[in-house]
Formats: C-alpha cells, sequence, structure tokens
C-alpha cells in the first residue's frame, strides 16, 4: 500500500525545544528559585499541563495556576516571552525534506501542543507552517498523543487506509500508539534516518 499523507510531529522534529531554558529563567522569579517543583509540573506532565494541552485551559489559566503555585512574581506578559523562548529555529535538514515532499504529496502536522507556543511558532515562521494541509493539535482536538483516539481522528480526517499514512515521532510511546492504530510511523532520530525511513516505506524524496 502505498503511502498517500506523511504526518511530522512538531517538537524535537521540525522545531528543537528546551524546557529546561524555561525552567532556568522562570525560576529566577520565584522565592524559593526551586527548579524540581516547576520542572514537576512542566516536565512530569501534572494534570495542569494535561489540561492545557487538551486546550480545556487558556494560557492566562495556566499561567495565574502556576504562578500561584510556585508563587512566581513576573507578569503575565514576561511568562509568555520566556515561554516561547525554549525554541530553536527550524531543522535546516528537515526542512528540505518539508520542502521536497510538499510539492509530491500532502503533508500534516500531529502535535501535543499548545496555543501559545503554536500561535507563536506559526508567526513566526510561516512559510513552515505553510507547507502543511492540516494541523492536528491537542488543544485543538481535546486529546494527546498516546491516547489511541486522537490516531483515530487523524485516520477518520484523511478518509485512508491507516498504512496509507505515514507519522514520525520522537516519542517512542507515541509512535508505539500510531503503529498499534495500523498507522506507517517511524521514531524520528536523526533527518537522515527519517529519509531513510521515507524511502522504505516507498515514498520519493
Amino acid at each position: 500500500m502505498s503511502v498517500k499523507i506523511i504526518v511530522f510531529d512538531l517538537g524535537n522534529v521540525i522545531f528543537k525545544y528546551d524546557l529546561g531554558k524555561f525552567i532556568d529563567a522562570y525560576s529566577k522569579k520565584t522565592p524559593d528559585g526551586k527548579k524540581e517543583s516547576i520542572g514537576n509540573i512542566i516536565l512530569e506532565y501534572s494534570d495542569l499541563a494535561f489540561a492545557y494541552e487538551k486546550g480545556g485551559i487558556s494560557t492566562q489559566d495556566f499561567y495565574k495556576a502556576l504562578a500561584r503555585e510556585t508563587h512566581y512574581t513576573g507578569t503575565y506578559d514576561e511568562f509568555c516571552l520566556i515561554w516561547n523562548d525554549i525554541f530553536q529555529p527550524p531543522d535546516t535538514e528537515i526542512t528540505e525534506i518539508l520542502n521536497s515532499l510538499s510539492g509530491k504529496y500532502k503533508l500534516g502536522m500531529l502535535s501535543n501542543t499548545n496555543e501559545q507556543h503554536i500561535g507563536y511558532l506559526k508567526s513566526k515562521y510561516p512559510d513552515i507552517f505553510a507547507l502543511f494541509g492540516k494541523e492536528h493539535l491537542s488543544h485543538e482536538m481535546h486529546m494527546r498523543k498516546p491516547d489511541d483516539e486522537i490516531y483515530r481522528e487523524v485516520i477518520k480526517y484523511y478518509g485512508l487506509k491507516p498504512n496509507e499514512i505515514f507519522f514520525t515521532d520522537d516519542v517512542q510511546q507515541n509512535v508505539a500508539a500510531a503503529q498499534r492504530n495500523g498507522i506507517a510511523a517511524r521514531l524520528f532520530v536523526s533527518a537522515q534516518d527519517l529519509r531513510l525511513g521515507l524511502k522504505e516505506a516507498g515514498v520519493e524524496i
């Protein structure tokens, strides 16, 4: 079965990011400066982080709850600035792959994200997002990877057989869930490996 849709994860595939950079900057405006407690909320996928990624709360609500719990003294605007300042420019090799594929295949994006990050990235890198026909975003879909329901929604959207969709993600758990739902998924480890995986799936690149 030939691949008809190629779906990419966003973070650490197209855009590298470092949440540690946020924690470092954020902790400087908390009374005890404890990075571990902040990390437990952001990095360990607390109920608050889950709700934010699923669109259950706004960025304002997320900021207020996080600030209240950590006694953060910065303003909302300061929070947004450091919250967005975790991303690096798009990976050059991945950009080359995207540009090569965009003229031959439909491209999709499947990401656990939030309204603040996606708004920032789309405004700063519109040329990247213009390559994608559809963005499947957790905060808009009110579901997140690796839950089976989000993959089923993606399959339903395209109206294809699952193995006609190629998906790459840097998290093994997300790849395994996609494969469990019949999608031709490959763990992202490097642009070079992705090229190999696409070729093995019969994708012209």
